[in-house]
């Protein structure tokens, strides 16, 4: 039989509590984040949609679709790939501790990922289509015809998106291990490049 003392049950006690208290900063600091690339973005595509055409209001939908399903897939391939199988990897030493970081943080970057990236760049999808419909609506003198044709864009996005999704979900749980050493190299390349310029800098 264990017996704890007084002195380790404060200190378990601590322990816990700055945990706790890490979590609470974690998942405010992470809803400030999202409020904020929200706001900006939603903003920035206002501004520049306002101004558009077609054209560009479908790039930028394209563009806010394919990250939000990017994101999805990057941070579902780090919550499923295992350590056991990336032990059996023979992978250079700072690789191999990058993976395992970004596997131990999973929650995080998957909440990083999927909830604030995914999220808003579904919010955008969501924006590109309804200003599609608009600038579409603008040029139809039936309004009977406009609606429809807004009905149907919005239904596209949301088919193509669930479509794409499904598709990048499927290959991101077969091929987690090898997304997770892809996006560990870029990181390191993201690493080696700051500190070259720091140096330069200093």
């Amino acid at each position: 039989m264990v017996i704890i003392s007084s002195n380790d049950k404060n200190e378990i006690e601590i322990k816990k509590k700055k945990c706790r208290r890490r979590k609470w900063f974690w998942i405010i600091k992470i809803s400030l984040l999202a409020f904020l690339l929200s706001l900006l973005l939603s903003l920035f595509s206002e501004i520049i949609l306002n101004k558009s055409n077609v054209v560009i209001a479908i790039i930028l939908l394209i563009i806010f679709m394919l990250l939000n399903i990017f994101s999805d897939m990057l941070g579902l391939a780090i919550t499923s790939c295992q350590i056991e199988i990336l032990k059996q990897e023979q992978l250079e030493k700072r690789l191999y501790d990058r993976c395992i970081k970004l596997i131990k943080n999973s929650d995080k970057v998957s909440s990083l990922l999927c909830d604030v990236v995914g999220d808003i760049c579904g919010i955008l999808c969501g924006v590109s289509g309804t200003m599609i419909s608009y600038i579409i609506m603008k040029h139809i003198f039936f309004s009977n015809v406009g609606f429809v044709l807004g009905a149907l864009t919005s239904a596209v996005i949301a088919g193509l998106t669930v479509f794409f999704k499904a598709i990048s979900k499927n290959y991101a749980v077969k091929n987690s291990t090898k997304i997770v050493k892809k996006t560990a190299s870029f990181l390191l390349v993201l690493e080696k490049f700051k500190r070259r310029k720091n140096d330069k800098v200093c």
